[in-house]
């Protein structure tokens, strides 16, 4: 494909014809994340997948790495989706208590609107305490903000 394309831009600079071509784009949109709260932080990507009908798979994949640096404490991962009454609920990915690191990935549909869900994470003294969300950092993907 590259040299059919190269081929005709030669062909068509060569008869005289003016050949303005497109340039990329600056920057592609950045679908990468990367959370802190207190001693724990976590950073990874996220990936769009295709399914097909016979094998249907959430468009949503999450990839990423939870570290802990602390000793009695505990940190999660959670994803968004869509709640009851169009409210917003979240899943734990991965949890981690004292100190080590963890890969993690995840798949999710799409929010209401088509939006990527957001990521938290949380840190508290137990992975229940860190699930309640006391204490977090979100991302937002960029195509929210």
């Amino acid at each position: 494909m590259k040299r059919l394309v190269s081929r005709t831009l030669c062909a068509l600079a060569g008869a005289g014809i003016a050949v303005v071509a497109a340039a990329p784009p600056a920057a592609a949109a950045d679908d990468s994340f990367q959370l802190a709260a207190g001693s724990a932080s976590a950073y990874g990507t996220y990936r769009l997948m295709m399914s097909i009908p016979e094998n249907p798979v959430p468009p949503v994949a999450v990839d990423g790495t939870l570290a802990l640096n602390q000793r009695n404490r505990c940190a999660v991962v959670q994803i968004a989706y869509n709640g009851p009454a169009d409210g917003l609920e979240w899943r734990t990915l991965t949890h981690l208590c004292g100190r080590g690191k963890t890969n993690f990935q995840g798949r999710a549909d799409y929010l209401w609107g088509g939006f990527l869900p957001r990521l938290r994470l949380c840190a508290g003294r137990t992975v229940a305490q860190a699930e309640q969300g006391d204490r977090c950092d979100v991302h937002v993907p960029a195509s929210q903000s």
